[in-house]
């Protein structure tokens, strides 16, 4: 039973884990934390404990050691998002609470000229704060993306993207962030989160994002 049990923990550790590196798409609302952990959790634990156990009782172990462990998970970026908002207050930045992860949304006009992947030096207090948090939590896994709007070639766009979210990540690895952290993606006009037909939907789409994950 002891060794079932161990056994179970360690099935749930990699649902989770392997969980926490999908690629987030956009945000339409979500949960606490917490709450989004717990039930994610929960879900993970009930299927180990029903692969492991085979039985109605290793579901019931499986699910309240997921539970604790998604709950534990949450409470964590709970405790980043809170540092975020502190260092990020007024900036500009957008902060995103997805229910899995924490998305910072960084649109064109603060960190870049128009078709430029150099970084504004206005910028640069800002991407400061960003990598003291994630420097404060060593374990998260970040994905810098580049996006643009659909105006000029989708060649170029691509590109300009990955320089982009080159740039941003790799400016956070020379404040200390550890490089075996990042992914770093281009992804071009290929996500918007506006209408590209107006000049406002534009601007928006327009943007670097950070996303972090547990």
């Amino acid at each position: 039973m002891k060794t079932k049990k161990i056994v179970v923990g360690l099935f749930i550790s990699a649902i989770l884990i392997s969980g926490c590196t999908s690629n987030f798409v956009r945000p339409e609302g979500s949960m606490s934390y917490t709450s989004g952990g717990a039930l994610s959790g929960a879900a993970a634990g009930a299927l180990a404990g029903q692969l492991i156990g085979g039985n109605t009782k290793g579901t019931l172990i499986g699910t309240a050691a997921g539970a604790l462990i998604g709950t534990a998970i949450g409470a964590h970026l709970q405790q980043q998002e809170n540092e975020f908002r502190n260092i990020l207050y007024n900036s500009g930045v957008e902060i995103i609470n997805t229910g899995s992860s924490i998305l910072l949304n960084i649109p064109e006009g603060l960190t870049f000229n128009l078709n430029s992947s150099s970084l504004k030096p206005q910028f640069i207090k800002h991407l400061d704060g960003i990598a003291t948090v994630l420097n404060n939590y060593p374990k998260s896994n970040v994905i810098v993306t580049g996006h643009t709007d659909s105006t000029g070639s989708r060649e170029y766009n691509m590109t300009l993207s990955q320089k982009r979210a080159l740039t941003v990540g790799n400016y956070l690895v020379s404040r200390g962030v550890a490089p075996n952290r990042f992914s770093i993606v281009g992804k071009g006009p290929d996500m918007p989160i506006a209408s590209n037909s107006t000049l406002e939907g534009r601007k928006a789409n327009r943007r670097v994002t950070i996303e972090v994950l547990p």
